[in-house]
């Protein structure tokens, strides 16, 4: 199978995992060793500047929702748009400064999720579940990422480039 980094998994109806009820997965990671994403629309009642003043000792304003990335414990995980070239692209980030420097910049120019948690993988476990009907595959577009988190589920079923 081809890898679907950089796409999204859209959980079919007939999912029965109830972590992952009505997700939208962005994939980070695909390959032989197993895969590795984070769910787009589940957000926490925990917002970012309330998680970032907790962590750290500068203080941030944020009413941001924290999403759950998953159901796997983790270290905090960034998206972010980045524009290079007149393209809209999303770029990660993992470590702990570079968040908290995005999390305080007061520029709307640069849209971000932080992520508690991950969604993984074993090897050949995704593959299994894309071969049973568990998940579509949805060539997200890098706008639709920051997609309101209550419509994307829906949004993504109605798309056109599910496969």
């Amino acid at each position: 199978m081809e890898s679907i980094q950089g796409f999204a998994l859209v959980a079919s109806p007939h999912l029965a995992d109830a972590n992952f009820l009505r997700s939208v997965v962005y994939i980070l990671r695909h390959d032989e060793d197993g895969a590795l994403g984070l769910i787009l629309n589940r957000p926490t009642l925990t917002e970012v500047g309330e998680l970032m003043n907790q962590l750290g000792e500068t203080s941030i304003s944020s009413e941001q929702p924290v999403y759950c990335g998953g159901p796997v414990d983790g270290p905090l995980v960034m998206l972010q748009s980045v524009h290079v070239d007149d393209h809209l692209l999303i770029a990660v980030a993992s470590d702990q400064e570079q968040i908290m420097a995005q999390c305080g910049n007061d520029s709307e120019a640069i849209e971000y999720r932080l992520f508690d948690g991950y969604a993984g993988w074993a090897a050949g476990q995704l593959e299994g579940e894309l071969n049973s009907g568990g998940w579509l595959v949805w060539d997200i577009q890098p706008e639709e990422v920051f997609s309101d988190a209550e419509e994307l589920w829906s949004l993504a079923i109605r798309s056109r480039s599910l496969a």
